[in-house]
């Protein structure tokens, strides 16, 4: 059993090194690498602090920012020694410590878009993640299967022929607001992607059954890998913020939930970052 930490500490986030895409149209190209370089290598370093939290406070997982390298596309962020070397550092102290290193793309990523240009520009942040998890040791990149209309699994199944076969073992489809788990599991059969189960998002988009009645095929399509999950609890039961995550899981979420700690790595999505965290842990200890 893992219980993994999402991207960063309690008030601190990542950097870009500019304000949006348009602060860098004006710019010469050897501005932009420097901004960009010197964003990159303060994310790495703050994720290698992030790394040290979880190993001396945590239970072995993280989920590394997206943000890590920002603007990929505007440089060519390989070529620079610094950061494929400080990049070696958080992959050997993540596997010195057995770490399980994951990566979530962010809601951009539609590989089921109707509109073929979102299809596309999915694939490059995909491929984008790709190439980070090999500096890494990543194995497992989440995503969602993004939009739920028409024949939405489909176009799923269809679109990840367009991956490249050493990405698409690392991909794993997680259950949402719009699409349940007994869905994802039927594209998983289909596409040999391993799941990831997101209970707060059962509760959202509840499938036919109960939770308990998909657990097994879960554990069957992760092939011989521990399972992934998602555990959080909402920010309020009121329509408007049911969605959102609260600051902590809830006592009353973690009894529900306790049995499968056992059987998952799980993340705990909440705003409490790694005093969430340090909650559930303690939590466990006392059942």
């Amino acid at each position: 059993m893992k219980i993994g930490l999402v991207c960063m500490l309690k008030g601190r986030g990542m950097k870009k090194g500019f304000t949006g895409i348009k602060a860098l149209e004006n710019l010469p190209q050897n501005e932009i690498d420097k901004k960009a370089c010197e964003a990159a290598l303060y994310n790495i370093e703050y994720t290698l602090e992030c790394l040290k939290w979880v190993k001396t406070h945590g239970q072995g997982m993280f989920r590394v920012s997206s943000s890590l390298i920002p603007y990929n596309e505007f440089w060519q962020w390989k070529s620079f020694d610094s950061i494929l070397e400080n990049l070696k550092v958080l992959k050997n102290f993540a596997k010195d410590n057995n770490i399980r290193l994951i990566m979530h793309p962010d809601q951009f990523t539609v590989l089921n878009s109707e509109n073929r240009k979102v299809v596309l520009n999915s694939v490059e942040i995909l491929n984008h993640h790709y190439e980070i998890s090999e500096f890494l040791g990543v194995e497992d990149i989440i995503i969602h299967v993004g939009s739920a209309k028409g024949n939405y699994k489909e176009r799923f199944i269809k679109n990840t022929e367009l991956l490249n076969e050493k990405l698409k073992a690392k991909l794993l489809l997680e259950n949402c607001h719009s699409v349940g788990i007994e869905d994802v599991i039927e594209i998983c059969e289909k596409t040999g992607v391993r799941p990831c189960l997101d209970f707060h998002h059962d509760r959202i988009k509840p499938s036919s059954q109960s939770i308990k009645n998909y657990i097994k095929k879960v554990i069957k399509l992760s092939k011989n890998r521990v399972p992934l999950a998602h555990i959080s609890s909402p920010a309020g039961y009121e329509k408007k913020s049911y969605k959102s995550h609260s600051e902590y899981i809830s006592n009353e979420d973690l009894i529900e939930f306790r049995k499968y700690f056992d059987l998952f790595d799980i993340e705990i999505e909440a705003k409490g970052k790694e005093k969430a965290v340090k909650k559930v842990i303690d939590f466990l200890k006392t059942m």
